[in-house]
């Protein structure tokens, strides 16, 4: 790479870090936001508008794919690592799949520890039943563990991976992040703030991770 080369990548990835450090800001500001205005009248709006038990039964059949794709996820890293360490080489088409199961098992990881990290109340039961709200930090006990929303992290991760690397799948994988954000709010599963940061979380963990992959 010659040095004018470098000068432009340099400038290139300069920039991308900073709108990476002000989209961090505007993300907690939002969900600060949420937390203090939106979260409480949203979550209450979705419980009087729609019936819980019959709604959570359709989304939980949508949902269960996608769990069901985060364990393959696993799975598939692990086959390739047990290739790979008997001597052969994967094929090329793996690099995508590989990827996209970096960015899930690495959002799952973020997941179980910011949730204990920032222990926030679930909607249902501790706020519309127990009338609890906030955070029990470093303590994310039994319905204590509602931030982030996993959902929006790993569905975001795995989207922006084929958002970089396969742009003829980019506007499927947004159509199901939103699918899947959609129905953690309307069932409340989660509340707003969760998802917002949630998604925010997904997408770097998924820029970052064909960063990696990439970097020298």
């Amino acid at each position: 790479m010659s040095t004018t080369d470098r000068d432009v990548f340099n400038r290139t990835e300069g920039k991308a870090f900073r709108n990476w450090l002000l989209s961090l800001v505007a993300t907690a500001i939002a969900t600060a936001v949420c937390v203090i205005w939106v979260d409480r009248p949203a979550a209450e709006f979705f419980d009087r508008h729609f019936p819980q038990a019959e709604w959570r039964l359709w989304i939980d059949r949508f949902i269960a794919p996608f769990d069901a794709a985060v364990l393959a996820a696993l799975v598939f890293l692990l086959a390739c690592g047990t290739w790979v360490i008997s001597g052969r080489r994967l094929a090329s088409w793996t690099r995508t799949l590989t990827l996209c199961s970096w960015a899930a098992m690495w959002a799952a990881a973020a997941d179980i520890i910011l949730k204990h990290v920032f222990g926030r109340g679930w909607i249902d039961p501790t706020y519309l039943g127990d009338g609890l709200y906030g955070f029990h930090f470093l303590n994310g006990s039994p319905h204590w563990d509602c931030f982030p929303s996993g959902t929006a992290s790993i569905s975001s991760a795995v989207a922006a991976v084929l958002w970089i690397v396969t742009p003829r799948s980019r506007w499927w994988g947004l159509l199901i992040v939103v699918l899947l954000c959609a129905g953690v709010l309307v069932t409340n599963y989660h509340w707003v703030g969760d998802v917002v940061a949630g998604v925010f979380i997904g997408l770097s963990i998924g820029w970052m991770t064909v960063r990696l992959k990439d970097s020298p």
